[in-house]
């Protein structure tokens, strides 16, 4: 049993390094495989042509290595030894193809590699024309990289140690004017760096606790300060320097604003990476002045998630909307009540999703939709005609995992209460709690949020029909101080309304009764 276990390729660790190639990686990586100079082993070629078939879902499972070994050594008595070592030597090619892939991508890292060895070689005209083709691609870059300025750094490195040896005595002047560039590049590697992590660190405060070091941040600032003019030139200097301040003050609109002026003048001019996490700390700016109350920047908050859909942040590398991305633009439309924007975008947008996500993404977060129309509508109607529609399409997203089974069971329990179908409330509660109670898969802090909610909504029922054994006060502490719990805003809202109903001597309504009974 042991050996049939070890024997199968689903076991193996090479499988998921090869999943974790795509399409086009995965043929790339093939012809890695096939060249000499990187791979002389002919048995890893034969190798990659027997897992090729399986590709990319290695089904069906239990692919026995005996088998594969006969195709690579036919006639042969399988050997476990053997084709360890073969799996392995292959694990090994596949991160000698990440590095590979990697360095090819960086232009300027290769150009200090070349330009070392061809002053090693002392060929010198070959050296003069790729430094002046390195130096023509620095400049004609025209988003400012801090990892260009660590390449040229090294490049430099390079250009003085041939000027050392090359120069006539009494004409050093020039190489001490590319020691002098060195320093530049070196600094403004460091003052980027050193800022961008300032950034990183000053925006996880509100994430988690840790022990922040901020060492030398007085001094980095009051350098650029001193050196505004050439620093400030630089689009990702002076919005870092600029969002730092808006970040340690916490609340300041203007400033909010100038940042924000700052971002959007200079789209072009900043890395994508580097401009999506901008746009992302713009957000999470807004977020808190609306929960301050200020419900203008809700829709300050959609117009920067235009933007950044405008400007394809959003997307993947292999072209494709995420379903997160989907529904975090969705809800924030949904949010600043622009409605037809809304569902325009999730039907423009939905054949950007992968297909294997699509139609739930779409369902799901359309239901969604109706379901917030019909939560601030006062017609009875107008309501009723809203959940019944987000109902309909909450029951067309298909369970596949837990992420869907829970929410589409939260917003069925949260329409049906707040339609005050009690009965049906009641049966759905049971079933997110036994799917709570039978799934091993969810997290466990996942798993706990859904079940406090459930336990509130019990509670939420029991007042509905007038019961005395929870006050409502009691269930708003409990809704307050519980450490993990969905809907907390819902819940507040509904406990607001049946205590106002009380006052008000509307009828409680038993759950075996309907609303209109």
């Amino acid at each position: 049993i042991w050996q049939k276990k070890f024997s199968t390729l689903e076991n193996s660790k090479l499988v998921p390094l090869l999943q974790s190639l795509d399409k086009e990686e995965f043929k790339q990586f093939g012809r890695f495989v096939k060249s000499k100079v990187y791979n002389p082993n002919k048995n890893l070629i034969k190798l990659y042509e027997e897992l090729k078939k399986y590709y990319p879902d290695f089904k069906p499972r239990n692919i026995e290595q005996e088998k594969i070994y006969l195709h690579i050594f036919p006639g042969k008595p399988f050997h476990i030894g053997i084709m360890r070592n073969l799996i392995s030597d292959m694990m090994q090619l596949v991160k000698d193809f990440f590095v590979y892939s990697e360095s090819v991508k960086d232009t300027l890292r290769q150009k200090t590699y070349l330009l070392r060895m061809l002053d090693e070689k002392e060929l010198q005209k070959f050296f003069d024309k790729e430094l002046a083709e390195t130096n023509s691609i620095y400049k004609s870059e025209k988003v400012f990289n801090e990892l260009n300025e660590l390449d040229m750094y090294y490049v430099r490195e390079a250009e003085a140690k041939n000027l050392k040896r090359t120069l006539p005595v009494g004409k050093a002047s020039k190489y001490y004017n590319t020691i002098n560039n060195r320093v530049d590049n070196l600094v403004n590697f460091f003052v980027v760096s050193v800022l961008k992590e300032y950034f990183n660190l000053i925006c996880g405060r509100t994430i988690v606790k840790f022990d922040e070091n901020l060492s030398m941040k007085d001094e980095v600032f009051a350098f650029i300060t001193a050196n505004r003019e050439k620093y400030f030139s630089i689009p990702i200097i002076d919005i870092l320097y600029h969002f730092i301040q808006l970040k340690e003050r916490d609340i300041d609109d203007k400033m909010f604003e100038l940042v924000k002026k700052k971002i959007y003048d200079n789209e072009k001019n900043l890395l994508k990476n580097d401009l999506k996490n901008l746009f992302l700390e713009l957000t999470n700016y807004c977020v808190k002045r609306e929960l301050d109350g200020e419900k203008k920047y809700l829709k300050v908050s959609l117009e920067i998630k235009k933007e950044m859909l405008d400007c394809g942040l959003y997307y993947h590398d292999d072209g494709y909307l995420s379903g997160h991305a989907y529904s975090n633009i969705a809800v924030t439309a949904y949010n600043a009540k622009e409605f037809e924007w809304a569902e325009k975008f999730l039907y423009d947008y939905k054949d950007k999703l992968r297909r294997s996500e699509r139609n739930n993404s779409y369902n799901y977060n359309l239901a969604l939709k109706f379901y917030t129309q019909g939560s601030l509508t006062s017609d009875p109607d107008e309501r009723k005609y809203f959940y019944e529609t987000s109902l309909n399409l909450l029951s067309m997203v298909k369970i596949e995992d837990y992420f869907y089974e829970t929410r589409v069971k939260l917003y069925q329990i949260r329409i049906y209460f707040e339609l005050d179908e009690l009965q049906r409330t009641l049966f759905l509660l049971d079933t997110l709690k036994h799917f709570l109670k039978k799934n091993k898969v969810m997290p466990k802090d996942t798993k706990e949020r859904f079940k406090s909610f459930a336990d509130h909504v019990y509670h939420l029922i029991k007042l509905r029909s007038g019961s005395d054994r929870v006050s409502f006060e009691e269930f708003k502490e409990s809704v307050k101080n519980a450490p993990m719990i969905s809907s907390r805003n819902w819940l507040r809202k509904q406990v607001e309304r049946l205590e106002a109903d009380r006052k008000k001597g509307v009828k409680p309504i038993k759950p075996y009764e309907t609303a209109n009974a």
